[in-house]
């Protein structure tokens, strides 16, 4: 996937990371640990960021959604890194010991669903609804289907708030 990333045509990087940044609406972590995945492209090793890595949050972001061919891979400290999902899916093995699992799976009807997070007390599963599901269409590179996919997953969002807010 690397090889395919790299030569690929799309946003120029810094695009990708500014964009990440309007939408984490900042640059600094929160207080909770959040962990963000990604891939090494030149070993194939993922790697796992949270706060304490000297690695801005919108950086951090665009590394872990820098998809093959549809975003440009993120440079970190001279290595280039893209999406966390392509050295192993959600990495449910990160939660070891959490009482409360989020699983946000935005694609689990196409490609199924994690296993379930060894000792987690409460694990919520975030996924696509019909109507979200219907809005991304068969081609998920259709930026044309991009804007109503983000309204339903937006529709979503309140639910979703609903679900995790008892548990946070």
């Amino acid at each position: 996937m690397g090889r395919i990333a790299l030569p690929a045509p799309t946003v120029p990087e810094d695009v990708h990371v500014a964009s990440m940044g309007s939408l984490t609406g900042t640059p600094d972590w929160p207080d909770r640990r959040p962990l963000i995945t990604a891939v090494d492209l030149e070993t194939g090793q993922p790697v796992v960021w949270d706060r304490t890595s000297g690695i801005a949050l919108p950086v951090a972001v665009a590394a872990s959604c820098a998809m093959p061919v549809a975003y440009p891979p993120v440079t970190i400290d001279g290595r280039r890194y893209m999406d966390g999902a392509l050295g192993g899916g959600s990495h449910t093995h990160l939660t070891a010991g959490a009482d409360t699992v989020v699983i946000i799976e935005p694609l689990a009807h196409r490609f199924g669903s994690p296993a379930e997070p060894a000792g987690a007390a409460t694990v919520l599963r975030i996924v696509p609804d019909e109507a979200a599901q219907n809005s991304l269409g068969p081609d998920l590179g259709d930026r044309t289907r991009w804007q109503s996919a983000h309204q339903a997953g937006a529709d979503q969002a309140s639910e979703a708030a609903r679900r995790i807010r008892p548990t946070a």
